[in-house]
């Protein structure tokens, strides 16, 4: 990672979508970067290949509602100085529907908010989540509202689950790119286990982990990836730096 001019927001409606607006806020102020809050319905799918009018009218409500929705999130944003827009979809699945619109868009940095027991307690990733990690073309900033320190604390783990040297040199450039553009220091964590990490992360006060993505097929073993186990214990900010990238899909959208 080393250009922040466009930012894109998950602001579904199932996670606290403020939070990875505020991220993505602080982020833009810092980077002078455009903001977009894009929504994808999947209940109304069954409408998206059928030209028949009462499907035509579905699919106009359901963008209708959640531009409108879109619409009220950005206005929670305080000051005019943050170009912000929004974009709603109707895709068959929010998968598809991200990856089409990542795919259009070419944003520099995704971010999204995580679902948490409560403000200090993280879970482990949804099944949708693990997906969207997995697949994220670009960089994926999951976040659960913590609020960084004034001098923010980057920190790359480029020992983590054997990464190969090419990924490595791709995370030792993302946290110095986000260090030096957000004013604050960055770290590389010495630690090839989960709990190495967690203790560093905790001794060391660090606002945002930079991890590489999970490995082809790396969630599909009897036991949780090394990515699940770690953002289920680390409560700050982590960033995913990709692996590969994963073809997007066609989607109904409102202009």
């Amino acid at each position: 990672m080393n250009a922040l001019d466009s930012i894109l927001v998950l602001a579904d409606r199932a996670s606290e979508a403020q939070a990875a607006l505020r991220k993505a806020s602080v982020m833009a102020r810092h980077f002078k970067a455009s903001i977009e809050l894009f929504a994808c319905d999947t209940d109304h799918a069954w409408a998206i290949d059928d030209p028949s009018p009462a499907a035509r009218t579905a699919i106009s409500t359901c963008l209708g509602g959640t531009e409108r929705y879109l619409d009220a999130l950005r206005g929670s944003v305080a000051g005019n100085d943050l170009q912000i827009t929004t974009r709603a979809a109707c895709a068959n699945s929010m998968e598809e529907g991200i990856e089409s619109r990542i795919r259009a868009l070419h944003p520099d940095l995704v971010i999204k908010t995580l679902m948490a027991v409560s403000d200090t307690t993280p879970m482990p990733p949804r099944a949708l989540e693990m997906q969207l990690m997995r697949g994220c073309a670009v960089p994926l900033l999951v976040t659960r509202g913590r609020s960084w320190r004034p001098s923010t604390k980057f920190a790359a783990a480029i020992e983590l689950d054997n990464h190969d040297p090419k990924l490595i040199a791709s995370l030792i450039e993302s946290v110095q790119f986000l260090a030096q553009g957000c004013g604050g220091e960055h770290l590389l964590v010495p630690g090839r286990s989960v709990d190495e990490v967690q203790n560093f992360v905790e001794r060391n006060q660090v606002d945002v982990l930079v991890i590489g993505g999970p490995r082809a097929g790396s969630w599909r073993g009897p036991e949780p990836s090394t990515t699940e186990r770690l953002l289920s214990v680390v409560e700050c900010d982590v960033l995913i730096v990709p692996c590969s990238v994963t073809p997007s899909k066609t989607v109904v959208s409102l202009s």
